[in-house]
């Protein structure tokens, strides 16, 4: 498994939703190496990920809108809130906003974007508490391949279970669908990016994981 390997897919991390959930719900696992004290990432790559996130948001909207039912109350509400505006970025108050969201990335000391928010109250955050302990992920909320699991797990789990603990993304007022697929296209675009620029040192971390799972 290669750098390439380990970034996430929109496959591996759908945002699941209705029928089966009265809200949308997702999980964003976070390759342990990418919270390590020892590396560097460049802190500006959220801020630059933005307009490229709502780039991509728009046109999966409209697609998800249209093939609601006519009767479903999302259908009228997503077109006429999120959709009619349309797509542009502008800088307000110094901060990147796109429709009523608005950029608020925090960073920790090494680069790594600990949290995306795009307004508390009514889009939602992600955050990652160092403090709180790693989740247990699996299908059908984490797609990964037996390697891939290998790679993202923290501590000792048991072979035969389709899943292991590791670092995660906390929700925090993720009410609705809009928001959701905002938030998971932004965090995967970039950890992404943060997974190619470390590179080589994120692969041997990803290798010694592998020798201990096996």
């Amino acid at each position: 498994m290669n750098v390439e390997d380990l970034l996430l897919t929109k496959e591996e991390i759908p945002v699941l939703y209705k029928p089966n959930f009265n809200r949308p719900y997702f999980e964003i696992p976070i390759h342990p190496a990418l919270v390590r004290e020892d590396v560097q990432i460049d802190s500006g790559i959220a801020q630059r990920m933005f307009p490229a996130a709502a780039a991509e948001y728009l046109p999966e909207l409209a697609a998800y809108s249209a093939a609601l039912l006519d009767g479903d109350q999302d259908k009228k509400w997503f077109s006429e809130v999120f959709l009619k505006p349309g797509l542009e970025v502008i800088s307000k108050d110094g901060r990147q906003t796109f429709q009523q969201w608005v950029d608020l990335t925090l960073v920790d000391a090494n680069g790594f974007a600990s949290a995306f928010s795009i307004n508390r109250n009514a889009g939602g955050t992600l955050q990652y508490n160092p403090d709180e302990r790693p989740q247990y992920i699996s299908p059908p909320r984490v797609n990964f391949s037996k390697e891939k699991f290998a790679a993202y797990r923290v501590g000792e789990t048991f072979e035969r279970v389709p899943g292991v603990r590791a670092l995660v993304y906390g929700h925090h007022n993720i009410d609705f669908y809009p928001g959701a697929l905002f938030l998971r296209n932004w965090a995967l675009l970039t950890l992404n990016e943060s997974i190619k620029q470390l590179g080589d040192k994120l692969f041997e971390e990803d290798k010694l994981n592998r020798m201990n799972w096996f």
